[in-house]
């Protein structure tokens, strides 16, 4: 009986979901792609913008100057929304560690240092009034169902542009 469980179970499978293929999330694309894509999502959202106050700061402690890329808020915002995706949940005290590196110090060894806190908490302010993220108190911040669901459909996406150059993503 145990040897024709394994088969029933896949014949069940078939004939309810037909040869259909497995859902796509954000664990199964590269992130340089996917986070671009989310990005370029973002630019058109009138919600995103660069607040003034971060138009010349510099990122972290670790940076001499301040972004060239002209679209590094979207680009930021892509990243942190991934993040918040990836560790289910995560507060902006780590979120800064996570964008820190290492702060020069002379001849003194190299320490870590947390990156620009204003850049994160407004990141994270915009991903909250569009209702990709919300907040749990003493929990940090949480992907919400909207935000999932436009995270997975990006990475869905995602896939035709990379798979001539990532093999493995041929079974989605």
């Amino acid at each position: 009986m145990n040897v024709l469980l394994p088969n029933l179970t896949f014949i069940l499978y078939q004939s309810i979901y037909g040869d259909s293929k497995p859902m796509t999330t954000v664990y199964d694309v590269p992130s340089k792609e996917f986070i671009d894509e989310v990005a370029k999502k973002l630019s058109k959202d009138a919600q995103f913008t660069m607040p003034e106050a971060n138009r010349y700061s510099k990122t972290s402690v670790a940076r001499e100057n301040s972004p060239d890329n002209g679209d590094w808020w979207h680009i930021r915002c892509a990243s942190i929304l991934r993040k918040i995706y990836m560790n289910n949940g995560i507060g902006i005290e780590l979120l800064r560690a996570e964008y820190g590196g290492k702060r020069d110090r002379g001849s003194k060894p190299y320490k870590a240092r947390k990156g620009g806190g204003s850049i994160v908490r407004r990141a994270v302010q915009q991903l909250e009034q569009a209702g990709y993220v919300k907040k749990i108190k003493g929990k940090g911040r949480f992907i919400t169902s909207k935000g999932r669901a436009f995270l997975d459909n990006t990475a869905n996406e995602v896939v035709p542009l990379v798979k001539d150059t990532h093999p493995g993503l041929e079974k989605y």
